[in-house]
């Protein structure tokens, strides 16, 4: 089976109908519990609402079955992995600076995923709206990145040797153009996601407020394509997750062993047992690793996103849809007349 993390327990039946209408092996759908997996991995599956058991049919005089008690609590979910608290720190808001760095306006417009599908009101455009919304994503967590990279630099003593002086303002004139650059990505992420999700012109950009995975997903790929014919870009995604994946976790790893070595170069340079080039090639391996953490994050979303267009039909509502793609999705409703538009959470 081309399903990647057997840890998990699955969350239904492999016979189970998809709710997107397509029966597994000729069978008659089955309903499942919409219950988490323990460990926290989303699965292509949206389960359907649970159904009570139906009742056995028992002989004369036999004695009556009586159900497993289940359990006081339901299993306590595992701790984030080391990529999604990292992923979830690179997409927090900028707290406010004493520096211009800091710009609070872009976050002035809140934007949950199922948003924009409802706005565009084309089904046939939720793969283009849905990776345009993990680019935007994407884009805010370089902002927040190349930030850090510029008042990390300035926290750097240069000594008394000219030298110092001079290796320090180039790194941090490069920094500075890093962030400008970013932003430039930002805008242009955010129109695209403005134009496909027809949102309205004079809003300020939006700020995607849920989050793209960095934890294992189920494809079910095997279950799900029994009887229909898989294009070999959706064999290729179904068969390449995993190593996404591993590629996430190991540039999540690689960003904290980094962010120790910056820490330990610029605390040796400070004590003159370091030079600064040592401390600028610290910082710039760190700077590396977080731009690779956050593309491979963004591949990982984006064919996730294609997988699971493959598999939903376009009658399968966007809620459903968008729980195939988060485990936990901000719900929204269309705001009153007059209004902002409003957001909450689960």
């Amino acid at each position: 089976m081309m399903t990647y993390r057997h840890s998990a327990p699955l969350l239904h039946s492999i016979a189970i109908v998809m709710l997107c209408g397509i029966h597994a092996r000729g069978q008659e759908p089955a309903s499942a519990a919409q219950v988490p997996a323990a460990d926290g991995t989303t699965s292509v599956v949206v389960p359907s609402e649970p159904t009570a058991p139906a009742t056995p049919v028992l002989p004369p005089g036999a004695p009556p079955v009586v159900p497993a008690t289940p359990p006081a609590t339901p299993p306590a979910a595992a701790a984030p992995n080391a990529a999604t608290e990292l992923l979830g720190a690179m997409l927090e808001p900028l707290a406010a600076r004493p520096s211009s760095l800091a710009d609070a306006a872009i976050y002035t417009r809140p934007l949950p995923l199922l948003e924009p599908l409802e706005r565009s009101g084309d089904r046939a455009r939720r793969l283009w709206i849905v990776q345009a919304y993990w680019k935007v994503s994407a884009a805010f967590a370089s902002v927040r990145a190349t930030t850090e990279a510029i008042e990390r630099l300035d926290l750097i003593a240069p000594g008394s040797d000219p030298h110092d002086r001079a290796t320090l303002d180039v790194a941090a004139a490069a920094a500075r153009a890093d962030l400008a650059e970013a932003k430039a990505q930002l805008g242009i992420a955010q129109q695209e996601l403005v134009d496909l999700a027809r949102l309205p012109l004079g809003e300020p950009p939006p700020w995607p407020v849920d989050r793209p995975l960095a934890s294992p997903y189920e494809t079910h790929f095997e279950a799900i394509f029994a009887n229909r014919v898989a294009t070999g870009r959706v064999r290729a995604i179904a068969r390449t997750l995993g190593a996404r994946y591993d590629a996430i976790e190991s540039r999540a790893a690689a960003v904290q062993a980094a962010a120790q070595a910056m820490t330990m170069a610029e605390a040796d340079h400070a004590k003159g047992n370091r030079p600064i080039e040592a401390v600028i090639a610290a910082h710039d391996a760190l700077v590396e690793q977080q731009r690779e953490f956050l593309q491979a994050t963004r591949a990982y979303n984006l064919d996730i996103a294609e997988y699971a267009m493959a598999v939903a039909d376009l009658s399968m509502p966007n809620d459903q849809f968008v729980s195939m793609l988060i485990g936990t999705p901000i719900q929204w409703r269309p705001a009153a007349a007059g209004q902002p538009p409003a957001a909450q959470a689960e």
